[in-house]
């Protein structure tokens, strides 16, 4: 019985700590301050596109506006806008192992036999003889994910601060990202930050 028990505590805890590593994405941390902060203002977040996922996200900036002692209001004198983007990642190498290749025959009246060749030894692709010297697609750079976000100044509509994150992306649409994306923006309001690198969660 003791034995099953510490099978099945293994069994979990490894499964915690697969779960953990997922979210446990590198993300990197930019912000410029250019004029100093009004202390005890209060922030309205605002978006110019209202799609479900800006929602979402402009949701976040006001949880951590909060947590951080912010208040948020809607006739707010400094103005959060933020917006996002993706880029894909750029490839390099692969291309198919054509170990037999079939093409039309010269003659297209369709009474001769179409054209089959066997790769016998190719430097390029690999053949029968040799392998493939190329293990196939390799990712040069990743796809990324990033979140601009600035403060500007309502009464003179002057930008005080901007800030943004930047994470290598399986897919955008987790929230533990996302969320661990924002956090470290709203943290560092009024601060200049270069190239800080975050375990986010």
């Amino acid at each position: 019985m003791r034995v099953k028990q510490w099978i099945a505590s293994i069994a979990f805890s490894t499964l915690i700590l697969s779960g953990t590593a997922a979210h446990a994405q590198q993300i990197t941390l930019n912000a410029v301050s250019y004029e100093p902060i009004p202390s005890g203002e209060a922030v309205m977040v605002e978006i110019f596109d209202d799609s479900d996922d800006n929602k979402r996200l402009k949701a976040k900036f006001e949880d951590q506006l909060k947590s951080q002692g912010y208040t948020v209001s809607e006739n707010a004198r400094l103005i959060m806008s933020f917006e996002t983007r993706d880029t894909s990642g750029t490839w390099t190498g692969g291309g198919p192992n054509r170990l037999v290749e079939i093409g039309n025959a010269v003659n297209h009246t369709g009474t001769d036999a179409p054209d089959v060749r066997v790769n016998i030894f190719d430097n390029q692709r690999g053949g029968l003889l040799n392998p493939k010297p190329n293990k196939g697609v390799t990712q040069v750079a990743p796809s990324q994910y990033r979140i601009e976000a600035s403060l500007e100044d309502r009464s003179n509509g002057k930008r005080l601060w901007q800030g943004w994150s930047v994470a290598n992306i399986g897919g955008a649409d987790d929230p533990a990202l996302l969320n661990a994306m924002v956090k470290p923006i709203v943290e560092h309001i009024g601060k200049t930050v270069r190239d800080q690198r975050i375990s986010g969660r």
